[in-house]
């Protein structure tokens, strides 16, 4: 059984000591180590070169955008250390939830989150998919299109750009572009409605729905409702 090598950066001792144990408790994983601070975490990160790595955005020094970045720019794509990552957010912070997309992380989950989702977002996000709470979806549907916006002249922070679809899937979606109808299906998908739901809120069959998920999921190759969704916020599908 292959072992993922997992590590974790988060300041609240609870939070970190309970994910820790949790995990050790899976027999495909082995936590390689955990710290408590940004400066701390990045040198775990560092050295022991994980898989994949947890890391929450409110660190106590340096933020955990900031860690993924400098992790990044040592180990850019196509490195020898292709180490994933899951930030862990408060769903209140819009600002940092944007910025985590910009800074390259993988996968986004809520603190409050229970541990078989977090589960299922490690192993999504090591299996080379994205996971994202809908919680964070919704913050991020609010801003998809706002990174086409001109630069401000003010103070204020400007918007990040969030990563579009790679050239493969853009030549697709060009070719068969979503339709009104698939567009408002995938709305609702993004904000974590369930099949009954949307066929509810759309006034049309359960059947129907089940059609216009497929094409969804075919146009924008993706494997399942949490990578379209993925998908549609990076692109900026949805208004």
């Amino acid at each position: 059984m292959e072992t993922m090598r997992i590590a974790i950066v988060e300041d609240h001792s609870l939070t970190r000591t309970g994910i820790r144990s949790s995990l050790n408790e899976q027999q495909d994983i082995t936590v390689v180590g955990d710290a408590e601070t940004g400066v701390a975490g990045l040198k775990l990160l560092q050295e022991a070169k994980p898989d994949l790595a947890i890391v929450d955005i409110g660190l106590p020094d340096i933020d955990g955008v900031e860690v993924v970045q400098r992790f990044r720019n040592a180990f850019p794509p196509g490195s020898d250390v292709q180490t994933r990552f899951i930030m862990l957010t408060s769903y209140t912070q819009e600002r940092m939830v944007l910025a985590a997309f910009a800074a390259g992380a993988d996968s986004y989950c809520v603190k409050n989150t229970k541990f078989e989702m977090l589960l299922e977002a490690i192993r999504m996000t090591y299996e080379g998919q994205s996971w994202i709470d809908p919680a964070i979806a919704r913050i991020v549907l609010k801003h998809a299109r706002q990174s086409a916006s001109p630069p401000s002249s003010t103070n204020e922070p400007q918007t990040v750009t969030i990563n579009a679809l790679d050239s493969e899937q853009a030549t697709i979606l060009e070719s068969d572009p979503l339709t009104k109808k698939e567009l408002e299906v995938l709305e609702l998908m993004v904000q974590g409605y369930t099949n009954n739901q949307i066929a509810q809120q759309l006034y049309m069959s359960l059947g129907t729905v089940k059609v216009h998920i497929r094409s969804i999921l075919n146009k924008l190759c993706a494997s399942d409702r949490t990578q379209a969704a993925v998908l549609a916020m990076r692109a900026g599908l949805i208004e």
